[in-house]
């Protein structure tokens, strides 16, 4: 029995670093295609980037409720260089679109972050939208589609993230 604990703790721990490598992965590429397209400042957001020292000290706190907001924190701020606006921006890899956790996911940022936006990274394109809109709709969301981001830079940042992900799933 304890080897099979054993093995089964191990393919967990397997797991959750495949998904923590695919979600890096994506994160690069959504950083790297903004940055390409020159018209924005990409700043990283999340938690683990803004306060480390509350990631190794989450399980000591006391507010779990101000706890969660805080690891709800959108991965980036992003600023459009040309209108000055300014988005947070999480994003996501889904190896299927599934409405219901897409649906999921809005539901959760729009509880902790208004305004915040959802940028989804699939196998067959990327997706963004206001999670407002998100919820709206009942979690549809549009293809990325923006004028500054050409469909060309996205077709090649496209076929990167298939390098990486999709032919090592």
């Amino acid at each position: 029995k304890l080897v099979q604990w054993y093995n089964s703790a191990m393919k967990n721990q397997t797991k959750f670093s495949e998904q923590l490598i695919k979600g890096k992965i994506t994160e690069l590429i959504f950083e790297h295609m903004l940055r390409e397209a020159g018209h924005f400042t990409v700043l990283a957001f999340g938690y683990e980037n803004i306060l480390p020292e509350l990631m190794h000290r989450q399980h000591d706190m006391k507010t779990e409720k101000t706890m969660e907001v805080i690891r709800r924190a959108p991965d980036f701020a992003v600023i459009n260089n040309t209108t000055h606006d300014v988005h947070l921006i999480e994003v996501k890899y889904r190896r299927k679109m599934m409405t219901s956790e897409i649906l999921s996911l809005a539901n959760k940022m729009y509880e902790s972050w208004k305004p915040s936006h959802l940028f989804l990274a699939t196998p067959t394109g990327f997706y963004f939208g206001k999670v407002s809109d998100i919820v709206e709709k009942k979690g549809k969301i549009e293809r990325l589609s923006h004028p500054q981001i050409s469909i060309a830079l996205q077709e090649r940042y496209l076929k990167l993230l298939n390098e990486f992900i999709v032919q090592k799933s």
